[in-house]
């Protein structure tokens, strides 16, 4: 039988496994080199023998070199363990970005169906922009004063146009049906109660906006008999009205109105709502659904927070409003058909139209469909499947139907030969016509905020055939209702679980690659080396001969072994974990064939193993490699790794090459190798979340939600790494490891002595003299203590110390000693890096953030600052909050002095932002970061619950007047805020380029 495995006849092998190949080269090489010395060519020579065995090694290796990649990358384990091989689901994905991206992230969530990302209002204004929700606190651009107000008319009396505020978005969502509780959508209750041997059906609506309100919470405190009394149960017209009172807190009051299916049963309805027990069993099923929407509104809120893209924001969440579309026709069938096929088709084609359902994917699904993986992975990853775009894109919320479009779907149906008459009505939740969307034969006009739902026991489905009309029996429409239900079931959004989410990553075999088998015992019995081993009777000559081979040949079985080994440890390189060599030498200490010592040991010394590993010289990493030569090279195979991703890091190592070649500024800062080393690294590590979060603003809730108590937690943000994805890349890019939301000042009120908490070390300085002048002294040490040029090295009583000296005058000193001075001078260099970098920070204030709420409190001094004369009245320079945010640094720092650094960091910022996105960046002073500070910290901490009270209703008074005074310090702060230049001078020929120039038409004086 023929066999697919076999070896074929013509086979070609690369160069490295060609044994001939190989063997020939060798000799041709002989032959040019060694031509005067080495006639000898035949197999007999031992030369010739050496090449030959050596050749036969190189195919091993060669062959060894040739495993896939997969196999090379294997470790010990079975597996494949690199911190730069990231799955596709979490290196494709990204956060929301588009609004189909925010409805896939929401609709993942467990009990919401569908959801919309939709502008704040559908009309716009005179610069093409969306108009701002009228929740919104209005602004009005006053031209005359050049100023924004809060007025609509400015003091000619004259109307002022409305600033259309972007970047806002409403987030609407359909929530899943529960099988208890019904539609989770409405803000009733569908009930029904036994009595007179039938069901009465009802729908109660408590008389409140949304289920946030404050008498909602009323629920939990009324669900019994002994905490209610019943006020009034009165019917009037078609509805009943239902008033309790809370027993302990009669002020507490529930108003519920009912409205019956069939008028008729009103004086039911009213005798059974004068019970007790019957009112309460409506107030507990009311306080279920209350609970089970707002644990799913709070899924929504975090998930939202935490997707919030940098300089925009999200209104509070709304349930979205569904309204019913009724569907009139006459639709003429084709012999011979059967009419029940044909009117569930119709059916469930109409419903397609107004109602196009969404479904979650397999990945094998989409796969066999022949989707690409960065078409599948597109957007922000998910956890119960995939959802196609082009069913979210049908599936929005409409301003229109089109009545073409449910004729062009019937038309397709087998059996339908026409359809006349058709007519499409609007109803809304209790089931009353709406104005305006009655009857309408081509278009049915919506909102484009509601969601339209084929309810077929309004609609008029008239079958034909040859003109005449013929109704279906009470049973044959029972089974249309049944396939109808069916289908819907079958095509039911189902949230899958337990599949798999991702490609599998396959390992390979593992190999020990790194094992090597001596070449000496393939030599000849006669060369008495190797397994063939000289007797211990041959004489002393013959044993030093066979001796002074093995030193010969250990030469090249060293490096033989190292090339195998330096294979093996190939994955290492590939990976960003941290690692001290990237050349990794092999003593060969045992025979690896047989386990028995190597014979090295007997012809070299025992320091051969600690030279090999270790190098020659404190500067070695081992022989082949020095400290200078791995840095080469760790950086040149991090930067390919980096390359990978479409990212570099060579503007900054040339921005921090010139830095170090600058005298401007203040202080040394050395170029170290190592710290760019473990920047790159650190980037790699965590380059998924950098990556796919690079546009995300801070989440300012910073909050969890309790299910079982129904609570939300708020966390503090001072002193925690609660920050943006924005703010986050853009430290790494910039070399700054953690940027931490804690005081870039630490230090307000004058002491005799204050401390730096880097870590590990913690570094104290004390002020000299106290007693005298401490205020100015300790002011001055706050503004120049990180300047190194400042400090002096002094000999006191044998030992020295550093101090910070203002001319000659000693203002403070470090609570530390030294024995030499190069001790102090190496130890001052490193602690001021190390302060540079804890004190390396910045905060990012988004202006959207800052808008007024409520104009009651505000005047239009408390507005941000705007341009709005001739020479700037145009979208960008009248709106001071839209895609607008402020960057505030310490320009005081030693790098954040330097200009050349400032030039590079507001570049990383700036082209880092979205492009829509206009950034303000100030290098302030201390006083003015401290007076910032202080404002910002306030601020942040406030924000989260200020914005969580107002979406749920339970702002007070007291709470509008707190908040108004916190913003209003940090608008104060940040209107304040000045960058500040290192001194400079205007260069000509006769200064010194190195002494920080200012060059006309090249030097920035201020910045937007």
């Amino acid at each position: 039988m023929e066999t697919a495995d076999f070896i074929t006849k013509n086979r070609k092998l690369l160069p490295s496994q060609d044994f001939h190949y190989l063997f020939q080269m060798g000799l041709t090489y002989v032959e040019k080199l060694g031509a005067k010395f080495w006639t000898d060519y035949n197999a007999h020579d031992p030369g010739i023998t050496v090449l030959d065995i050596l050749c036969y090694a190189i195919t091993e290796l060669g062959y060894r070199t040739d495993f896939d990649i997969q196999d090379l990358l294997t470790n010990a384990k079975g597996k494949i363990e690199n911190s730069t091989f990231f799955p596709a689901s979490t290196i494709f994905t990204n956060v929301p970005l588009t609004a189909n991206d925010y409805r896939k992230l929401l609709i993942d969530l467990e009990g919401v169906s569908n959801a919309w990302y939709i502008a704040t209002q559908t009309q716009t204004d005179s610069w093409g922009y969306n108009l701002p929700h009228a929740s919104e606190t209005k602004i009005f651009v006053n031209k005359l004063e050049d100023k924004l107000s809060l007025k609509n008319k400015d003091k000619k009396n004259t109307s002022l146009p409305e600033l259309p505020i972007r970047g806002l978005a409403k987030i609407k969502l359909e929530l899943e049906d529960d099988p208890l509780l019904g539609d989770l959508n409405f803000l009733l209750l569908e009930f029904a109660f036994w009595k007179d041997n039938r069901w009465v059906k009802i729908k109660i609506v408590p008389q409140f906006i949304d289920w946030n309100d404050p008498l909602a919470k009323l629920f939990q405190w009324m669900d019994t008999p002994s905490k209610i009394t019943i006020d009034s149960v009165k019917k009037m017209q078609d509805i009943v009205f239902l008033v309790v009172k809370r027993y302990s807190k009669p002020s507490d009051a529930l108003h519920f109105r009912i409205f019956p299916e069939d008028v008729n049963e009103m004086d039911l309805i009213v005798a059974h709502f004068q019970l007790e027990k019957n009112v309460c069993e409506v107030i507990s099923k009311l306080e279920q659904k209350r609970k089970l929407i707002l644990n799913t509104y709070a899924k929504v809120v975090e998930r939202l927070q935490d997707n919030r893209n940098f300089t925009e924001d999200f209104l509070c969440v709304e349930v979205v409003e569904k309204v019913d579309v009724a569907v009139c026709a006459d639709i003429e069938l084709e012999l011979g058909v059967d009419p029940v096929e044909v009117l569930s088709q119709v059916q469930i084609a109409i419903d397609t139209v107004i109602c196009p359902k969404i479904n979650f994917y397999t990945l094998s699904q989409l796969v066999n469909e022949g989707m690409h993986s960065t078409a599948i992975f597109t957007g922000p990853k998910l956890t119960h499947g995939f959802i196609k775009e082009e069913e979210l894109n049908k599936a929005q919320l409409p301003s229109a139907i089109h009545a073409s479009d449910i004729i062009a779907l019937l038309m397709a149906i087998k059996g339908v030969k026409s359809v006349n008459n058709l007519l499409m009505t609007a109803y809304n939740s209790l089931g009353k016509p709406i104005a305006g969307a009655t009857n309408q034969r081509w278009v049915l006009a919506l909102t484009g905020e509601v969601k339209p739902v084929f309810n077929p026991d309004l609609s008029k489905l008239l079958l034909f055939q040859k003109n005449i009309p013929f109704l279906l029996s009470e049973s044959q429409q029972l089974l249309v209702d049944q396939k109808v239900i069916l289908h819907k079931t079958q095509l039911q959004q189902k949230k899958l679980r337990g599949t798999r989410q991702d490609y599998e990553i396959e390992s390979g075999v593992y190999f020990e690659l790194d094992k090597y088998f001596s070449i000496q015992d393939d030599f000849p019995v006669n060369y008495g080396i190797g397994k063939n081993s000289l007797s211990d009777k041959e004489p002393d000559l013959r044993k030093a001969q066979a001796k002074q081979l093995k030193g010969y040949l250990y030469f090249f079985e060293q490096i033989l072994a190292d090339f195998f080994h330096q294979l093996y440890h190939a994955n290492s390189l590939l990976d960003c974990q941290p690692m001290s060599q990237t050349y990794f030498p092999k003593f060969l200490s045992k025979n690896d064939w047989n386990g028995a010592d190597f014979y090295s040991k007997m012809v070299f010394s025992a320091t051969l193993n600690d030279k090999l590993l270790h190098g020659l010289t404190d500067e070695d990493l081992n022989l082949y490699e020095s400290k200078s030569l791995f840095y080469d090279r760790r950086n040149r195979a991090l930067d390919h790794l980096l390359a990978r991703f479409s990212e570099r890091f060579n503007e900054y190592v040339f921005m921090m090459y010139q830095i170090t070649q600058d005298a401007s500024g203040t202080g040394v800062f050395p170029f170290d190798n190592a710290e760019l080393v473990e920047d790159k690294q650190d980037f790699l590590s965590v380059y998924p979340e950098l990556s796919s979060q690079r546009g995300l603003g801070m989440n300012y809730m910073h909050a969890s939600y309790d299910t079982q108590l129904q609570k939300w937690n708020f966390h503090t943000f001072w002193n925690s790494l609660h920050r943006g994805g924005y703010e986050k890349r853009v430290a790494r890019l910039l070399g700054i490891d953690e940027i931490p939301l804690r005081n870039i000042v630490t230090e307000e009120t004058p002491q005799t002595q204050w401390t730096v908490e880097t870590n590990p070390i913690h570094y104290v300085f004390k002020i000299v003299s106290p007693a005298v002048q401490l205020i100015e002294k300790w002011e001055w040490a706050q503004l120049h203590f990180l300047n190194q040029n400042l400090y002096k090295i002094e000999l006191v009583s044998s030992k020295f110390g550093l101090y910070l000296m203002n001319e000659n005058q000693k203002i403070a000193r470090l609570d530390k000693k030294f024995d030499t001075h190069e001790e102090a001078f190496a130890y001052l260099q490193t602690m001021i890096r190390k302060m540079n970098q804890y004190y390396e920070n910045f905060y990012c204030v988004e202006h959207l953030l800052l808008r007024p709420f409520n104009t009651s409190p505000w005047t239009d001094d408390e507005l941000l600052s705007v341009c709005v004369n001739d020479d700037c009245f145009d979208a960008a320079s009248i709106d001071p909050y839209s895609f607008k945010a402020t960057l505030i640094l310490p320009g005081y720092l030693s790098r954040f002095q330097n200009l050349i650094f400032r030039k590079y960091a507001e570049k990383v910022f700036r082209q880092e932002a979205p492009a829509h996105s206009l950034l303000k960046i100030c290098w302030v002073n201390s006083s003015d970061m401290l007076k910032f500070q202080k404002a910002y910290r306030n601020w942040v901490e406030a924000y989260g619950h200020y914005r969580f009270k107002k979406c749920n209703h339970s702002l007070k008074k007291s709470d509008e007047v707190t908040y108004h005074s916190i913003l209003k310090e940090l608008l104060l702060a940040l209107k304040e805020l000045n960058t500040i230049y290192p001194e400079g001078n205007l260069y000509d020929c006769q200064i010194s380029e190195t002494k920080n120039p200012m060059v006309l038409g090249s030097t920035s004086l201020g910045t937007l």
